[in-house]
């Protein structure tokens, strides 16, 4: 068994699920603080200093100022009321494009002034520096402030640090682009992979289905092994184990909802277990949509319908294949009304599972009355699950639905069908074996007008 076919079951991390939605939503907030700063206007710092002295008064020389409180006084209302006297602006403007820090471990003060007019900003920075050493000196003999270096403004503007932008926007967008991936993806419920997908159901990943091209009808394949034909030879090796030597049972396919690939994943599983030497009879049990019998090129009656409505035609109604050891009994007669007889169904199931493994591609085990009558009749029961597309809630729910029946899950198979987009076309009855018209996908839906028709999933 190579690696590829059998793994330990993996969940794709939220990040590389969502990775697309991440990069995109990096981008954008990047883009936007870059756009933001470069439609800012240019702008001239004018920049001052103060140094202030220790006041003697309060506590003697060898007292460092409080700089923190120095700060606010330089912030202050009659501070910035006297720098907009002389400016000649209103205070609320004035004080707008100050900004007063304090150098690490020093006991000065830095005034900042901006304005798109280079006078405007060392005008600014003159005036607030002189109204704060005029405040703080007014009235005392000894100098509590002093203007150290006197306002100067450069001659160009000051330009935005782009790597610095660009990096906190890229910081930025990040944080968002993974929150979002969280709560998206809370709110769309989806499946990641084949342990979440053993965390949301309790059931084993028996086998996680590749990604392959196949041909449609099935015919069998001479030459090297193919990643697909591997994984379902393990899976058909581990079914072997669960029967006792030289006699049958039966097994049922389900999935949650429609489009997981349940009726193809049946047609190849029945292939690998009659290549084991065992003899396999495949049951188109999906009533609602009867294509099993598409994927071998026969024709859809007689069936099981027939069957059921009159025993005797059960040996006409079992068609061979061209794989050796492998039967199918398709859907048989559509009819009105009833489904079937479950008494009946019960002694037909009996009857093949005797001597043959019985396979039976079932409906959807949520919305179809006839999975939990099968799965109650059935001595196995597998479900075939989209890995990233499916409904969490809704695997969850079929777990529920199947063993609330007496259904025997023995686990799960991991599915990625390619879409599940389906155009139904009949294909006449008297074509269907040898023109070889229409592909399968999804749950066996025929697609397309072909004479050699492909699916790019085995699960299709």
């Amino acid at each position: 068994m190579s690696r590829s076919t059998h793994r330990t079951a993996k969940s794709r991390g939220i990040v590389r699920s969502y990775l697309w939605v991440i990069i995109l939503i990096t981008l954008l907030t990047t883009a936007a603080a870059g756009a933001t700063v470069m439609s800012r206007p240019k702008m001239y710092v004018g920049a001052a200093q103060v140094v202030v002295y220790p006041d003697a008064a309060r506590g003697g020389g060898t007292v460092a100022p409080d700089m923190g409180t120095e700060r606010e006084v330089a912030n202050s209302g009659l501070v910035s009321a006297a720098a907009a006297k002389a400016m000649g602006i209103g205070v609320t403007e004035a004080t707008k494009s100050l900004s007063v820090s304090v150098p690490v471990d020093a006991q000065v003060l830095q005034f900042k002034y901006s304005s798109e007019i280079r006078s405007r900003a060392l005008a600014g920075a003159a005036a607030f520096t002189d109204a704060y050493v005029d405040y703080r000196n007014k009235g005392r003999s000894a100098k509590l402030a002093e203007v150290i270096s006197p306002a100067t403004v450069p001659t160009e503007p000051e330009a935005a640090n782009m790597p610095l932008i660009i990096g906190l926007g890229l910081v930025l967008g990040l944080m968002l682009g993974i929150g979002f991936a969280f709560v998206w993806d809370r709110v769309r419920g989806r499946l990641r992979g084949a342990a979440d997908v053993t965390r949301q159901t309790g059931l084993e990943v028996l086998a996680q289905i590749p990604v392959v091209k196949q041909h449609f009808p099935l015919a069998p394949q001479i030459g090297p092994s193919t990643p697909e034909r591997e994984v379902f030879g393990y899976l058909a090796a581990h079914l072997t184990t669960l029967t006792t030597r030289g006699k049958g049972a039966s097994l049922l396919i389900t999935s949650p909802s429609p489009g997981a690939g349940k009726t193809t994943v049946a047609a190849q599983l029945a292939i690998a277990m009659a290549a084991t030497g065992k003899e396999v009879v495949l049951i188109g049990g999906d009533l609602r949509h009867p294509d099993l019998h598409l994927l071998f090129g026969l024709p859809l009656t007689p069936g099981l319908t027939d069957v059921l409505a009159d025993s005797g035609k059960l040996e006409r109604s079992v068609q061979s294949t061209e794989f050796v050891n492998l039967r199918v009994l398709p859907g048989g007669t559509p009819r009105v009304g009833a489904w079937f007889n479950v008494e009946d169904l019960e002694l037909l199931l009996q009857a093949l599972s005797k001597h043959s493994f019985v396979i039976v591609d079932a409906p959807t085990a949520i919305g179809a009355t006839e999975s939990a009558v099968l799965a109650g009749r059935t001595d196995f029961t597998l479900l075939v699950v989209d890995g990233q597309r499916g409904s969490r809630a809704v695997a969850a729910e079929a777990v529920s639905a199947l063993s609330g029946v007496g259904g025997n899950l023995i686990g799960c198979v991991t599915n990625t069908p390619r879409s599940r987009r389906f155009q139904r076309k009949t294909v006449p009855a008297s074509h269907e074996r040898h023109s070889g018209q229409g592909s399968v996908q999804g749950d066996g839906h025929p697609v397309g007008d072909g004479p050699v028709a492909k699916s790019e999933h085995v699960g299709h």
